[in-house]
């Protein structure tokens, strides 16, 4: 009778405290459980107008404008003699309603103006900004009059303020299709333009020398037949070195051309054959462009192999040499970037004021899975080529913008030079009169509407955007709770790490009893329950390992705090435990072996999937 009651009494009270737990349960489904939804569907970490510190040469990403609209170009950027940085860009207001974006930045980076230039064409594409020796802002760019009409070559000259100076010209015939150009300037501020028209890979180039946007020429002239692809560059000497391709043997290669250029060379062109460039349906490729130092020149692009349409592989990186004085058929080499986010940089003296690379072998195993967008630095001091490549944010990769250096007829090292956590692309960069280099991206999946970065590596710019802001903190404790949150899905698995402790402490108690916790017996049982359940942890989870506690959501900590992080934060969790298992035995009088292993490895657990979630989801 008696033990009835007991059992009775027992199981009465384990119902009042159930009852007790049901409020707490559900205020945890209330507060939790829109926060785990938005984990689950919202996005991956939230930033602000700013991207983060990348190199420390390089200044903040800065959001300066929406709405691009493009696959091709980007937002083309020059600096003027003021230190004021002018942008620009093609948008899309609907299906046929397309305009250029005009943007200025003054010294500090701060917008000082934006207005579209309210051009009538349709579809623009191929746009490229340059500054003449007179302050004029020279435009050219592809687009149809119409639709349905061929492609043109149009240029427009602005202000030194981004205002329309002279009406749209057509530069091209109009009756011919025009799909390529390039163009060039000597140190007496005469542009060389050079493009391509007809149809098919066959196609004829003509030349055409502008002063401060008006033909220096009677006409346009024809240079070369049967070609492609013009890429034009000036070196130190004012001697403009063109590429272009012809077709090649099949209908997989090309064969890409050069010869130096002369305004006063009558006839067409032949050139020397430098290398085969991959063609086709079955390969996308970037490029190439042309970058130049005092002694080479670098052909520098970026290509894909698809086995068929709907399969994609990794885009490498390649590269070719030659010097200038001698030039010759050279041979095609891939260049890799590492895919770390926080790479360890040297010390390095750049004519263009930076002073922090990473070193690169020149024949490297392919690392990088995309690299593709090049852009070429037009300079002769130094060979720069920007581009975009993948690297690991945290545990996801993105693609970000990269500076490479060519030192020496091969790639001597690279820079980061954004950080943001969108899909960074379409770079552009420019120099300015004192060295200082200055960037401009496009952020977001193509096609469609994507934002617009902007960077540099001069100090008024780093000083005005470079500190965190209170948007960087707030994101970060909101990507600390989201980032816990993706821990959640990972339960069953975790369940993994519980089982062989509480297996252990379950045999341990039969054995010493069920009392036994606070004997010297008890705590020798414990202790080896609490290195059963660390070993199935790593081994479950063996990703626990490399992950640095907060890289995904606070992205802006110190690379010298990603070792003492690694260390510190298990032992402090595991140290947590130990305090509630303290509390439970001395505190709560428990005497229970298995109540006190289930303390420690609930709250080891639930501790480790709210920090280390990212790293669990990878699995």
């Amino acid at each position: 009778m008696a033990g009835g009651n007991t059992s009775s009494s027992a199981s009465g009270h384990l119902r009042s405290r159930i009852r007790g737990w049901i409020p707490w349960i559900v205020l945890a489904c209330l507060g939790f459980g829109p926060l785990f939804a938005c984990a689950l569907i919202g996005p991956p970490d939230l930033v602000g107008d700013l991207g983060l510190k990348a190199a420390p040469d390089w200044s903040r990403g800065l959001h300066v404008g929406s709405e691009f609209y493009g696959l091709d170009s980007g937002a083309p950027l020059v600096v003027d003699d003021r230190g004021r940085v002018h942008l620009l860009w093609t948008l899309r207001h609907s299906a046929n309603d397309y305009d250029l974006r005009y943007l200025r930045l003054d010294e500090r980076g701060v917008v000082e103006e934006e207005h579209d230039l309210g051009i009538e064409l349709y579809e623009p594409r191929r746009v490229r900004l340059l500054l003449d020796g007179e302050q004029f802002l020279q435009v050219f760019l592809v687009g149809l009059e119409e639709r349905g009409e061929p492609p043109s070559l149009f240029h427009l000259r602005l202000t030194s303020d981004g205002w329309p100076d002279r009406d749209l010209t057509l530069v091209s015939s109009g009756s011919s299709p025009c799909h390529e150009y390039d163009v060039t300037f000597n140190s007496a501020g005469v542009m060389h333009l050079f493009w391509t028209e007809g149809v098919g890979r066959e196609r004829d180039m003509f030349h055409l020398a502008l002063s401060s946007g008006l033909p220096t020429a009677e006409a346009p002239r024809l240079i070369a037949s049967g070609v492609s692809a013009p890429v034009a560059r000036t070196d130190g000497r004012d001697g403009i070195h063109l590429l272009w391709e012809r077709p090649g043997a099949d209908d997989e290669s090309v064969e890409l051309h050069y010869a130096p250029f002369s305004d006063s060379s009558v006839g067409t062109m032949t050139g020397i054959k430098l290398l085969d460039l991959p063609a086709g349906p079955r390969f996308d490729r970037d490029g190439p462009v042309l970058a130049l130092d005092s002694r080479y020149g670098y052909v520098v692009w970026t290509q894909e192999y698809r086995a068929s349409r709907l399969a994609s592989g990794a885009k490498e990186g390649w590269y070719g040499s030659f010097v200038l004085d001698s030039p010759s058929a050279v041979d095609a080499r891939p260049f890799s970037l590492p895919m770390d986010e926080k790479p360890t940089y040297v010390e390095y003296d750049s004519p263009h004021g930076y002073g922090n690379l990473v070193p690169l072998a020149g024949d490297a195993e392919l690392a990088s899975e995309r690299i593709a967008d090049p852009s070429a630095l037009m300079s002769t001091e130094e060979a720069i080529v920007t581009c975009s490549a993948i690297v690991m944010h945290g545990t996801s990769r993105e693609s970000q913008i990269v500076n490479v250096v060519f030192a020496g007829g091969q790639p001597s090292g690279y820079q980061l030079a954004c950080n943001t956590s969108h899909w960074s692309r379409l770079p552009n960069i420019a120099a300015d009169t004192s060295g200082q280099l200055h960037l401009s991206w496009v952020d977001g999946l193509q096609p469609g509407p994507s934002e617009v970065y902007y960077a540099s590596t001069s100090a008024v710019v780093r000083d005005r955007i470079d500190g965190l802001t209170v948007d960087d903190l707030l994101f970060a404790a909101l990507n600390i709770t989201f980032s816990a949150m993706t821990g959640v899905p990972m339960i069953p698995f975790v369940v993994l790490w519980v089982i062989p402790p509480l297996i252990w402490t379950f045999i341990a108690s039969r054995l010493l009893g069920e009392e036994s916790a606070r004997r010297a017996s008890g705590y020798l049982a414990l202790a080896i329950a609490v290195v059963i359940y660390q070993a199935s942890k790593l081994y479950f989870t063996p990703t626990l390992l490399g992950y640095v506690p907060f890289s995904v959501s606070v992205p802006f900590l110190p690379a010298d705090l990603y070792l003492p992080l690694q260390v510190l934060v298990p032992v402090g969790i595991a140290g947590l435990a130990a305090l509630g298992v303290a509390y439970t035995l001395l505190a709560r009088g428990s005497r229970s072996l298995f109540t006190a292993c289930l303390v420690f490895v609930l709250i080891d657990a639930f501790l480790t999937m709210a920090i280390y979630g990212p790293a669990l989801v990878v699995l």
